[in-house]
């Protein structure tokens, strides 16, 4: 569709086949996650971020990060995050727990879109 968003989708294991994704576009983005906890204990994703452009006192180094809990053998959507354009989120998984992520990219169209993982 001429003018419209570019989406982009992306599946990938944490703490089986991938230790972390790392998720950038050529243009703002946002990033919507779906996620299944395979394991039979808690685990879930963390999303690392470039530092907020506000933040409070407590907030120290060089990126925020945000843990997002999915229950044991469960799946849920978890949100989405934004970002600028150029800018890398990175998903790992939390507390050694294997989770299945289905990562949805809109940005512009025409925007060039990445999803690395390792």
């Amino acid at each position: 569709m001429p003018g419209g968003d570019h989406v982009v989708r992306g599946y990938f294991g944490l703490g089986d086949e991938e230790h972390i994704v790392h998720v950038s576009s050529s243009a703002d983005f946002v990033l919507h996650i779906w996620a299944a906890n395979i394991d039979t204990f808690a685990g879930g994703v963390q999303v690392l971020t470039p530092p907020s452009q506000f933040r409070g006192g407590g907030a120290t180094g060089p990126q925020d990060g945000l843990v997002l809990d999915v229950p044991a053998q469960t799946s849920m959507h978890l949100g989405c995050v934004g970002a600028q354009g150029g800018e890398i989120l990175d998903l790992s998984s939390a507390f050694s727990a294997r989770v299945v992520v289905f990562l949805t990219v809109t940005t512009a169209d025409g925007a060039t879109v990445t999803m690395l993982g390792e």
